[in-house]
């Protein structure tokens, strides 16, 4: 049983939680506070920031001639085989690149086969290990004008958290961003600019965003190769540059 001297305490604590709660009702999403703004980072948060310093980053004054377009999801498995420094599976790869071995039930055609393949299949990854700069593009990339951001909110699959892009001839591979939180817009301070991209986008005209990108490193769990974003063109159908960030 509670001593009676306690009693004026807790009816005085029980008040003030219930104000707090009716607070919390009023103010579902209150403003960000520099408490918020200042606190301390997660533990994954500060991991996964240690891991992308630790990768190989991109000269940045590599020519715009020098990136290879990726166009393939077998582009993207040369180099994740070449990142990832494993041994290489030849006859899975085998089986990606060839339909006749794919397909054939013959074991002796099918180690002829490998023995042709093997070294077109060291080839393509030694080339995709030597040439890690890469462009990629994306259709429609953008989203209506944000004013408060004076820029053009980007295809997500760029910079949210755990996103990866793939091609459809081979979606085993997938490509993801380690630096796409800095590409979330397109900036276009520049208002004529702007209204002149706006004004194509709001009419469904074609448009396209590239970006170039340096391959650092491959995730072995996930059949990923990550990649830096160097820079990004925004081009419209005849290919001309409209922006450039």
């Amino acid at each position: 049983m509670l001593s009676s001297y306690k009693k004026p305490f807790l009816l005085a604590l029980l008040t003030v939680s219930l104000a707090a709660c009716g607070d919390k009702k009023e103010a579902a999403n209150p403003a960000p506070t520099l408490a918020d703004a200042t606190a301390p980072k997660s533990v994954e948060a500060i991991k996964q920031e240690v891991v992308r310093a630790a990768l190989p980053k991109a000269d940045k004054s590599t020519p715009a001639a020098s990136y290879q377009e990726l166009t393939s999801g077998n582009q993207l498995m040369y180099s994740y085989l070449s990142l990832a420094a494993m041994p290489i599976d030849y006859p899975k790869i085998a089986g990606v690149v060839s339909s006749d071995y794919a397909r054939s039930s013959d074991e002796f055609h099918k180690n002829d086969l490998l023995k042709a393949l093997k070294p077109k299949i060291d080839a393509s990854v030694a080339q995709a290990g030597a040439q890690r700069y890469v462009r990629l593009k994306l259709d429609n990339p953008l989203n209506k004008y944000d004013f408060e951001q004076k820029g053009f909110p980007l295809d997500s699959s760029l910079w949210e958290s755990g996103s990866t892009r793939y091609f459809f001839d081979n979606p085993v591979y997938k490509l993801s961003f380690s630096n796409g939180d800095g590409f979330r817009y397109l900036n276009v301070p520049a208002e004529d600019a702007a209204r002149s991209i706006e004004g194509l986008r709001s009419k469904y005209q074609a448009l396209q965003l590239v970006v170039y990108a340096f391959a650092q490193d491959a995730d072995i769990s996930q059949n990923l190769v990550r990649a830096e974003i160097v820079k990004v063109e925004l081009v419209d159908k005849k290919g001309n540059v409209l922006a450039t960030q």
